[in-house]
């Protein structure tokens, strides 16, 4: 991410951001006083009605360049999150101007690589790598030998695609080549736009990227897994409707995001994994894959349409649809709530390890 005063807002933006705050309390009280009539288009929950309507407003009412302003940069949370609990910062530089964080002991033998959602626009939150903590956590407390590689990639609209793809397959290869570990202990994963960079490098180990060096691997990854993906950029889906006053992200905010990242370059098998063909899945250099999504999520629908492509040439993937459980669920509305999705994944996660 590009430093504070190196964002160039201009001077509007940087006028407007106390505005733009204002805004998120009103929308705070309107939905706390509406929500008690809400019917059911919205969340069940109230608390998840008011928490959706309020990021919903942030989305839409501010700037990508504004939301990193206010926000800390991915390197400032990972180090606020580990000085907080108390643990050492392990930083390791990578190419194509970016770096990679380590939770957990660097010299575990299986690995999981995760890539952060957020629209490609936005930094990684302090929930990212708590959730991750905590995660390593369960895992290694039940005799899993796992740490997990976070990497940074750079920002919209600052840099655009491919660039988040190659520092994405640049972070793998450090695992895999500098590193030394074997495929079968490496584990990829994502979020969001994080589900679209672990669903991209998976298909350029088979197919790879004309723009972006191969990657040859000694055996297929232990795994892949995917939360709410965002796998197309369309938004002419049944849930984008349905789900539209349930989910936190907006139609509007995906079509700016997905602007932003693509830059005016064509829809491609990589940017949009759902273009990908079937039979490129068929040939996935990957033992397991596993794809979350929440019943609420406007992703849903291309989401599922997602896992049936793959399915039918690839049957070792499973789908998990958490009930009630909006976009990105343990990094937003459910913070360390057990939920549907959470329970498979580290269930997932200690089966492939």
């Amino acid at each position: 991410m590009a430093p504070k005063d190196d964002l160039n807002l201009s001077f509007w933006e940087k006028a407007d951001i106390p505005f733009v705050h204002l805004s998120l309390y009103a929308s705070m009280l309107y939905a706390a006083v509406t929500g008690i009539f809400r019917g059911k288009a919205s969340p069940k929950r109230y608390d998840h009605h008011i928490i959706a309507s309020v990021i919903r407003k942030l989305v839409d009412r501010s700037t990508d360049k504004q939301k990193q302003y206010i926000n800390s940069s991915t390197g400032e949370t990972y180090a606020a999150v580990m000085k907080k609990r108390g643990l050492a910062l392990e930083v390791v530089p990578l190419p194509h101007d970016t770096e990679g964080y380590w939770l957990g002991n660097k010299n575990a033998k299986n690995v999981i690589v995760y890539y952060h959602g957020g629209g490609f626009a936005m930094p990684a939150s302090a929930v990212h790598f708590e959730f991750w903590l905590d995660m390593l956590s369960i895992l290694n407390g039940t005799g899993q030998d796992v740490a997990v590689f976070f990497p940074r990639y750079s920002l919209t609209p600052h840099t655009r695609y491919p660039t988040q793809l190659r520092q994405a397959v640049e972070a793998l290869r450090h695992i895999i080549v500098t590193t030394g570990r074997s495929a079968s202990n490496v584990i990829i994963g994502g979020d969001s736009a994080g589900g679209n960079l672990a669903s991209a490098t998976l298909l350029h180990l088979s197919h790879p990227h004309p723009e972006i060096e191969p990657l040859p691997l000694d055996a297929p990854l232990a795994g892949v897994f995917a939360y709410a993906p965002w796998i197309s950029f369309s938004t002419q889906w049944p849930s984008m409707e349905s789900n539209r006053w349930k989910d936190i992200i907006t139609p509007g905010g995906l079509i700016r995001w997905a602007q932003e990242y693509v830059d005016g370059k064509v829809a491609d098998n990589w940017n949009e994994p759902l273009n990908a063909p079937a039979e490129w899945w068929a040939g996935a250099r990957t033992e397991r894959i596993l794809i979350l999504v929440g019943s609420d999520e406007i992703l849903l629908s291309p989401v599922e349409e997602f896992v049936k492509k793959i399915q039918s040439v690839f049957p070792k993937i499973s789908c998990v649809v958490g009930t009630e459980e909006s976009h990105d669920a343990p990094f937003y509305t459910r913070v360390k709530e057990e939920m549907e999705t959470t329970t498979e994944l580290k269930q997932w996660l200690a089966a492939r390890l």
